[in-house]
């Protein structure tokens, strides 16, 4: 049986590494038979005549990331601790 990960999942008896979305994986018929049952949001069947659905492997938006040293103004989503007191 042939599956694909919606999500980003880790199934070691698959393989070491984590499995990213929209990776397909061979695994026995019984073995997949019981990941699409306990976890029906991880996981789907793959047929072979259908093509990869864009929207079920679209990556998530990220924030933005921290700034590398306190030399560099903090994103807009973060609050600056720098500022305290009442000085100006």
């Amino acid at each position: 049986m042939k599956l694909a990960a919606l999500d980003q999942v880790s199934v070691s008896s698959v393989k070491a590494d984590s499995l990213r979305p929209g990776e397909e994986f061979h695994v026995s018929d019984t073995y997949g038979e019981e990941l699409l049952t306990k976890h029906p949001d991880k996981f789907r069947k793959v047929d072979g005549s259908q093509p990869e659905p864009a929207a079920e492997i679209a990556p998530i938006a990220k924030s933005e990331p921290a700034p590398q040293n306190k030399a560099e103004d903090a994103p807009a989503n973060k609050a600056d601790h720098r500022k305290k007191g009442g000085k100006a």
